[in-house]
């Protein structure tokens, strides 16, 4: 059977023959030009021959022409006559054959130019030939030369081909050892996930036996109440109406409502080279900051005391969270994970992993019983916060900057998008419920209200909008000259009792506007750097905003 070929040896082949040809073309060519040297010869010594033949034939010419010459002047008879006529015959021919010889000397004359002529039109010839023959060896020679490479390059392959056959080889070794041990460790999890419900059991039959007491201390307080009253109405009064008995802040109970801050009282060093995200507990007192660190920090938010460094993320903190009750703390991290930490303690308690890319933002629901990440992987994962599972992946398509949670149960939630989108899914099943394109350039945060019905965004296009959350309307639009938001999620926020909202602009600016008529109440020129994140306190007397460059200044 013949061997097929592969495109470079045809090639190389076809030159090769047609090199012979050239070849057999040249030494047809230089045979020629031997025969037609030899010929060139035997003319030249035809034609020496010929000359020497002459100047014999002269010689003799002469020699009778001094003999006649002489026999005339001595004996002038009969015979010397008839000797004379003889002679003048022979000289006669003589001249006649010089002639002759003459002319053939001419004829070989010009064939000899003729044929040096063609010597040099075959030398011409020859010397291109020549030429063209060494172009060809050099190009048989880089031919030669790029084949050896290639099949250097080929047996470099070969071998590299080997080396990761070996490691594949390894890697599905490992994989089968790992198969196994996701096996072992399933079983195992099973066994825990039985201890669990248990535990779960036994933990909600603790918490039914402590209610029922709160329940029982709390009839009794009912009674003593009611007895108290009917003896002393204003002490009952007095002791069980103030608000500090309850546990409330005395500024809360005096409070009408939020107010717009006029000036920094106060600043907080929180120590890293770049801030990223704030957040601050429901009772205030607790200030959590995330940044270009891989430690999360927590201040007391009325000294700037250090409380906690929190670690384990191995990457910068995207976004920081407090839960409802104030009890854990939860980081998004370029390390493509969220991690939830105990505040009581400190200490690293959940680590939710499952993204591929950059974790950008997460929020905990109302009860603090599920989780939501949303990734630069253009997913959002529902998690489990006691498991620490993801129980629900949902598919964006478009790539978020920020998300809410819209009710307590976290059943629904609201996605910004980078294609000028907002969207309403339920976690529950991943539907998308709503979407709405509200803002000419890249929505870069969205903040729903504790209600869940009006959410505000905040958008490259340099405004905010209040939209209303079952709807997806606009209801007001605010902007202010010299307004841009300083990074791709910079958050804008509501004040407790949404009468205003504030965000940070690229200028080190904070702007504050009033919701309802959309008018901007004012900027405050206070930073350095550009703001990433400004919220207000529980209470909406106070606001902490966060620049940049390491520093969270408190208002009023």
């Amino acid at each position: 059977m013949a061997q097929v070929k592969t495109g470079w040896e045809a090639r190389l082949l076809a030159q090769l023959e047609q090199r012979e040809v050239r070849v057999a073309t040249v030494a047809k060519v230089i045979q020629s030009y031997n025969r037609l040297a030899g010929k060139v010869g035997e003319f030249a010594n035809h034609s020496r021959e010929v000359e020497a033949r002459s100047r014999e034939l002269q010689g003799e010419h002469e020699r009778m022409f001094e003999n006649y010459q002489h026999g005339v002047g001595i004996g002038g008879g009969a015979g010397n006559v008839r000797g004379t006529t003889l002679a003048q015959q022979r000289i006669n021919d003589l001249e006649r054959e010089v002639e002759a010889l003459k002319e053939e000397r001419s004829a070989l004359y010009r064939t000899q130019g003729t044929n040096a002529q063609r010597l040099l039109d075959l030398s011409d010839k020859m010397r291109e030939n020549d030429e063209r023959l060494r172009q060809q060896e050099l190009e048989i020679s880089d031919s030669h030369e790029a084949l050896r490479r290639t099949n250097n390059k080929i047996n470099d392959l070969q071998d590299t081909l080997k080396e990761k056959d070996g490691t594949i080889q390894i890697l599905q070794d490992e994989m089968s050892a790992l198969q196994l041990e996701i096996v072992q460790i399933e079983e195992r999890c099973g066994r825990l996930q039985v201890e669990n419900d248990d535990l779960v059991k036994r933990w909600l039959k603790k918490m039914n036996e402590e209610a029922e007491k709160v329940n029982d201390v709390t009839h009794e307080l009912e009674q003593i109440r009611r007895k108290s009253a009917a003896l002393s109405p204003q002490m009952g009064t007095a002791m069980f109406e103030d608000d500090r008995f309850f546990g409330l802040s005395p500024m809360s109970a005096q409070n009408g409502g939020s107010v717009a801050p006029r000036s920094a009282v106060g600043k907080i060093d929180a120590r890293m080279e770049e801030l990223h995200s704030i957040a601050l507990s429901r009772n205030g007192e607790l200030l959590a900051v995330g940044g270009h660190s891989t430690t999360v920090k927590v201040f007391d938010a009325a000294t700037g005391d250090s409380i906690y460094s929190l670690t384990g993320c191995l990457k910068g903190v995207n976004h920081v969270e407090i839960s409802t009750d104030g009890s854990m703390l939860l980081a998004a991290s370029s390390d493509n994970t969220a991690r939830i930490w105990k505040l009581d303690t400190g200490r690293h308690w959940k680590s939710l992993s499952g993204h591929i890319g950059s974790v950008v933002t997460a929020k905990f629901s109302t009860d603090a019983s599920r989780v939501f990440t949303y990734s630069q992987d253009r997913t959002v994962k529902v998690w489990d916060t006691q498991r620490g599972l993801c129980i629900k992946t949902l598919f964006t398509v478009s790539s978020c900057h920020d998300i809410d949670v819209l009710d307590s149960a976290g059943s629904r939630i609201v996605t910004a998008h980078m294609d000028n989108s907002i969207r309403v899914w339920d976690s529950a099943s991943g539907k998308k419920l709503r979407e709405a394109t509200i803002h000419k350039e890249q929505v870069m945060s969205v903040c729903a209200n504790r209600s869940g019905t009006r959410l505000l965004t905040n958008s490259c296009d340099g405004t905010l909008k209040l939209v209303d959350a079952s709807t997806l309307d606009v209801l007001t639009v605010m902007s202010a000259a010299g307004y841009r938001p300083s990074r791709n999620w910079a958050r804008a926020s509501l004040s407790p009792d949404e009468r205003f909202a504030m965000a940070g602009s690229i200028d080190g600016k904070l702007y504050i506007w009033d919701v309802n008529s959309g008018d901007l109440v004012r900027s405050l020129d206070i930073h350095k750097s550009p703001v990433c994140d400004a919220l207000w306190d529980p209470t909406g007397m106070r606001v902490y905003s966060a620049e940049k460059s390491r520093y969270i200044m408190i208002l009023q």
